[in-house]
């Protein structure tokens, strides 16, 4: 009934022992193999959701620079019309300038030119100089010695600085029979 089996040789037990191994290394590289393509598959999906969002980006970009193209093109399409209007407007300035020097003329202060005229204090005080009469440029002048020693800036308006002499009255015409602007017409 029981019969006994033949036991094995050492030889067998090896071939055996070597089998399971084997068979148990194969199961275990599958397993490492699964896992490996399971991270392959994850790290895959970040890289395309990641160039995905850098695509998304970059058609942004492309919109917004043919958006900032087209404006840079209408503004230099503003600049170049307004460079050809430009010279008609060009007199505007002027006519500060020239109602600064009516005025210095008439006797104004450099305050009153810089707040009316929209020019600077020093074009003022030019204007003031070159345009101002004798009476009023003497009073124009004690008044910029007076804001030059307030601000304590000598060198602005120089203490010995007077007007220049005025003529008293004008010249005799030349003698008859001398021709004008001739030497003779000088010397007599």
């Amino acid at each position: 009934m029981f019969e006994t089996l033949p036991s094995p040789s050492f030889d067998v037990i090896l071939i055996a022992l070597r089998g399971a191994f084997l068979i148990g290394a194969l199961c275990i590289f599958a397993l490492a193999f699964i896992r490996w393509r399971r991270v392959d598959e994850v790290n895959n999906q970040r890289l395309h959701q990641q160039l995905e969002r850098a695509f998304g980006e970059l058609r942004s970009m492309h919109e917004t620079v043919i958006v900032m193209s087209a404006r840079l093109d209408a503004m230099s399409e503003r600049a170049e019309v307004g460079a050809r209007l430009a010279p008609a407007s060009s007199t505007a300035p002027q006519r500060g300038y020239d109602m600064a020097a009516r005025l210095a003329k008439n006797g104004a202060d450099v305050d009153e030119l810089v707040a009316n005229c929209g020019i600077t204090k020093h074009e003022a005080e030019l204007l003031v100089r070159l345009h101002a009469n004798r009476a009023g440029g003497e009073v124009a002048i004690s008044r910029l010695k007076q804001q030059a020693q307030e601000t304590r800036v000598p060198d602005r308006v120089p203490q010995n600085w007077s007007l220049p002499p005025q003529p008293e009255a004008a010249p005799a015409p030349p003698a008859a029979g001398r021709k004008r602007g001739s030497l003779l017409s000088v010397v007599g």
